[in-house]
């Protein structure tokens, strides 16, 4: 079997990140059109888009073994799979109960598809002594960035239910040709043909790395609340409508993109830990600033609270964009598994705690505004400091 060259792997692999991020956030910038079609309330949408954390839970506490046992490719075929068939399930249903199981099942699709390739990534860091991670992380960022300016211009021109099933199983085709392509520097199965991942071993296996799980939900939740609610926010808050709704989250999705991409240029002046802290903390502040300002005093004038928005968005992404990654290498660099199982072992905690912090605002939103709602991840974001310890190792 032919042997990639560095080169080329690394190139694949960046095809496979951006393609990841354009096919499973190809929906989001469209949330409005899905919770107008299963007629919910703020509450209730973000309840059911929750419950795909458990389909994730249930994946990443298993999937870690599953690569050592059968090897990333066939864990990265089946997850392409089920990625792209519920994703046209997802945007065609008006059904809560099909929209239910649909998307636990794509939550389980997405962590297997992260686990296993972010294991090769790890993987080609440890052969190679290139620290990757965070650039394919930017390069997911802006795949999410791409299918958010095509949402934006398909809004008002394209029905949902052409839209993304064209689209994911047109990256479903491409993916299993990259994954073929792979093949040859791909994980492989663990050689110990007598090993079996029962659930009882999966169990006393299991490690918490408390200092790590607990920085990481709170470097990164932002992002996941901007996932969910930035396009609704802008149109129900604001008030900005049609296509320009998307632009905020566009912008921060930007900027954070470019903050992965170029954070290597200042550690030779700084250490990531205290950079880490002033980025935290830069982010935190602009985005709870931003989101008061334009709802107070700026209420009245939904143009100006728009451009506070869109400022305050876009320094939010930039400080928080390398947070994530970095406390994921940390983990790695921390704990004696393998990468596919710590990546696991790290997403469930991650997993559990952002169920819990999405029920917390979408009720929170339900129960006052979206508003108060979104002010816990920017306070999440100014605990970060308190974590950044664990970053001395990497």
């Amino acid at each position: 079997m032919p042997v990639l060259s560095a080169k080329k792997e690394l190139n694949y692999l960046r095809i496979l990140f951006f393609l990841f991020g354009l096919g499973i956030m190809s929906w989001v910038p469209r949330f409005p059109e899905v919770k107008a079609a299963l007629h919910l309330t703020n509450g209730g949408f973000g309840s059911l888009i929750s419950t795909g954390s458990l389909g994730s839970l249930i994946s990443l506490f298993s999937v870690g073994h599953i690569v050592q046992r059968i090897g990333v490719r066939k864990v990265l075929q089946v997850a392409s799979f089920f990625l792209a068939a519920t994703l046209t399930v997802l945007s065609n249903t008006h059904s809560p109960l099909l929209f239910f199981f649909a998307n636990i099942l794509f939550g389980a699709a997405i962590s297997a598809f992260h686990i296993s390739i972010n294991a090769q990534g790890f993987n080609y860091q440890d052969r190679t002594g290139k620290f990757v991670i965070t650039q394919l992380s930017g390069l997911w960022s802006a795949g999410a960035l791409v299918t958010a300016f095509l949402a934006g211009f398909l809004v008002d021109r394209i029905p949902l239910y052409i839209h993304v099933p064209l689209l994911v199983i047109t990256i479903l085709v491409i993916e299993l040709l990259l994954i073929q392509a792979l093949t040859p520097e791909l994980i492989k199965a663990h050689q110990n043909t007598k090993l079996e991942y029962k659930l009882r071993d999966l169990i006393q296996g299991f490690s918490f790395d408390r200092i790590i799980s607990f920085g990481l939900i709170c470097a990164i939740f932002l992002e996941f609340a901007m996932s969910d609610w930035a396009t609704i926010y802008t149109k129900e808050e604001i008030g900005i409508v049609g296509g320009l709704s998307t632009l905020p989250f566009i912008i921060f999705t930007l900027t954070m993109i470019f903050g992965r991409f170029t954070v290597h240029y200042l550690l030779p002046r700084i250490t990531l830990e205290r950079l880490a802290i002033y980025a935290s903390i830069l982010a935190g502040t602009s985005f709870l600033v931003s989101v008061f300002i334009a709802r107070t005093v700026l209420s009245k004038n939904s143009s100006l609270a728009f451009l506070v928005i869109c400022i305050g968005f876009a320094l939010a992404g930039l400080g928080s964009s390398f947070l994530g990654p970095t406390f994921m290498t940390a983990a790695n660099a921390r704990s004696k598994h393998p990468a596919s199982v710590v990546i696991g072992h790290v997403g469930v905690a991650n997993i559990v705690l952002a169920f819990i912090l999405k029920w917390i605002v979408a009720w929170t939103a339900q129960a006052t505004s979206l508003t108060i709602g979104l002010l816990i991840p920017g306070i999440l974001l100014l605990t970060v400091p308190f974590f950044t310890k664990a970053l001395k190792s990497v």
